[in-house]
Formats: structure tokens, sequence, C-alpha cells
């Protein structure tokens, strides 16, 4: 799936939720009170330590304007997104707790979780940590999508092809070579009628303009789509394009209801892609 950089991404996509769990309870996007105990050394002590914390978030403002912003939006926009299904994959999991916090969508639901073996092998250590056992609905398979299928992978696994399902991609596709990509909207197109792909991913001018070349490089993104052709491609594959939101929809949906000021970069979108129904 990648390397070092993605790795650290996930624990930097953690780090920024545990932060914002702290925030006050009428401007927080969302709760989320499994994140900071999957964090450990210096991280976890300054998550826990209000005016470190603080500093923490102004150094990361200043590192990656609006990426707070971003992160903070498109967890909650996703969050919303969710909803019972029976069966939930998640393509890239990271250290993401929704099947640990979002409980009234998820059990008694199977879950399966994919990520690179030494990411899957830090998850389940920190749910270990946090909850005390690995839940009976969760199964983690290490896998690098690059060389390893879904519909190799998940079936083997104990998922059933014939149910309708919610996958979920976040901050993923960017890290794949756009063949393997394919092969996730493939086979999401693939399954039942009603089953839903949420994922994020970055507009073309993301990934070629001058002014992200630096971080383009420093990630090794390799995949963008242009939002005007991707209802087309994704149609390609059996999929219909039912919201795709950018910035101002993050802003609109997520900050202005709760009167909250908070910088948001335009970098990830978030889509949501159903399988028709006949």
């Amino acid at each position: 799936m990648a390397d070092k950089q993605v790795e650290s991404t996930a624990l930097g996509v953690g780090t920024i939720r545990a932060i914002e769990s702290h925030e006050s309870s009428e401007l927080r996007l969302f709760e989320d009170p499994v994140a900071e105990g999957f964090l450990t050394g210096t991280v976890a002590r300054i998550v826990r330590n209000g005016p470190a914390r603080r500093v923490f978030r102004r150094l990361i403002e200043a590192a990656a304007p609006g990426i707070y912003g971003s992160v903070v939006c498109r967890t909650r926009l996703i969050d919303d997104a969710c909803a019972r299904f029976p069966q939930v994959v998640l393509i890239g999991a990271g250290l993401d707790t929704r099947p640990y916090r979002l409980t009234s969508m998820f059990p008694p639901a199977p879950v399966w979780e994919i990520d690179l073996p030494t990411v899957q092998s830090a998850k389940k250590a920190a749910v270990q940590r946090v909850l005390g056992t690995l839940p009976s609905n969760v199964r983690y398979l290490p896998a690098d999508l690059t060389e390893n299928r879904l519909g190799d992978l998940l079936p083997a696994a104990g998922f059933d092809p014939r149910a309708a399902s919610l996958l979920i991609c976040e901050a993923v596709l960017q890290y794949l070579p756009p063949p393997t990509a394919d092969t996730i909207f493939a086979y999401a197109g693939s399954l039942p009628p009603g089953s839903r792909l949420i994922f994020t991913y970055l507009p073309e001018e993301v990934l070629h303009a001058p002014r992200h070349a630096r971080r383009v490089r420093w990630f090794r993104w390799q995949t963008a789509f242009d939002p005007v052709r991707l209802p087309a491609l994704l149609a390609t594959h059996g999929l219909t394009l039912t919201t795709d939101l950018g910035r101002a929809e993050f802003e609109s949906q997520c900050l202005t209801p709760l009167a909250r000021s908070l910088p948001v970069a335009e970098l990830e979108r978030v889509a949501i892609a159903e399988v028709p129904t006949p």
C-alpha cells in the first residue's frame, strides 16, 4: 500500500482526532473516546496536556495550513455517511476507531480492516490495550493492496460478496497507483445493489499544482481524479456517485452550523458512490 510515510499519516490523523475530542462540547465535530488511547509516548502526553495540545495544534497549522480542519471535517462527514449494513470493510484502516466508537452502527455487523502488516500489528496492539480484547466482530487483514486484490482477500476471510456492504476508503487512494485504485472501484461495483463506497480522493489540481509539489513528493501521492469526470469513471465500474464534497461543503455542513471558524485546506474531497438498485 506504500511505506513509512503512509504509516506516519495514520498516526498523524489519529492524533488530530484525539485532539479534536478535547474541543469544547459545543464546538467539537465528533466524540472519539478511543483515539487518545491508541496513542503512546510523547504524542499521548501532548494530547493529554492542555497547553501542550494548543502548541501542537499551532505547529500543525504552521506546517500544513488547513490540514487540521480538513481532517476533522472529513471525519465528521464520513461518520454521517455511515449506516447499518450487513457487513463493513475499512480499506487502509490505519488507526480508524469507527468500529469501536460508532457502536450503534457497526456491531453486530462483521467488520474487516485491511492495512499494511506493520500498521495492522500496531492497530491490534492498540485495540487490545484500550478495550482489553479484540472485538469478535472485527477481522484484521494484513495486506498490501498493490499486491493483493480485495476480491481475493475478502472472500477468503469470510466476507460474503452476495450481501450489501459498506466500504470505507479514507485517505488511501492517493497512495496507490491508478490501476490499483481502479480495482477498488471495480470490486465495490461488483457488490449487490445498495452497497455503498465512502472514499476520499485528491483532485487532479492538487496532484499537479506547483504549490503542492513538495507535499506530493514527500507523501509519494500517485493518484487523483477530476471531479468533473469522476461520475463517468465510477459508472464504468457499476457505481453511481451520489455525493462529492469539498472545502465549501466542509465549511457549510460542519463548521457553519456550530459558528466555528477553522481553516480548511482544499485537498481531499469526500465522495459517496453506491451500487444502484434496478
